[in-house]
């Protein structure tokens, strides 16, 4: 039987639902955190839980938006469409392009250096990752034609070959 961690790691590709920082980028397994909290009568069901690093969790602490200003509802990262309240700037800050985004940046803490200096490498490996794919296929494109004017080169050496046999 898996516990209630390991569904929300699965959930979550073992990668903060917050953030987006993985297991692997912090060396060691997230926590989960009860986006409602516990002390507002948050569950314990996988609805209600979502894998976070420990600064997110700490930044988030016990907010629930009915008891707290601004009373703005968090985000959830499994249910809501994060991509329709914030995005990345070219400099790897999130920007909110609502009310709740610019909360959610603002109450998590979300463009903290680290995770902008780790937004920035991602995107710098992303386009070098591009790059190199793109030599790849064009490496595959030369070596195919240099294969065919091998082939066409044969060809025609054969065929003088026959031409100057033949006229001896």
């Amino acid at each position: 039987m898996t516990s209630a961690r390991d569904r929300a790691r699965e959930r979550f590709g073992a990668r903060c639902g917050y953030c987006g920082v993985s297991d692997v980028d912090i060396g060691s397994t997230l926590t989960v955190d009860h986006h409602r909290p516990r002390s507002r009568d948050g569950r314990d069901d996988d609805e209600n839980l979502v894998y976070a690093c420990p600064r997110c969790n700490e930044h988030k602490g016990s907010y629930w938006h009915e008891d707290h200003p601004p009373h703005v509802p968090l985000l959830h990262p499994g249910r809501d469409e994060l991509a329709r309240h914030l995005r990345e700037g070219t400099d790897g800050r999130l920007q909110g392009l609502t009310t709740e985004g610019t909360f959610f940046i603002e109450k998590l803490r979300l463009n903290r250096a680290p995770l902008v200096a780790h937004r920035i490498q991602l995107r710098a490996a992303a386009t070098q990752r591009e790059a190199l794919d793109a030599a790849r296929t064009r490496v595959r494109e030369l070596e195919q034609r240099i294969s065919r004017m091998r082939s066409d080169f044969d060809s025609t050496v054969e065929e003088i070959q026959r031409h100057t046999s033949s006229k001896r």
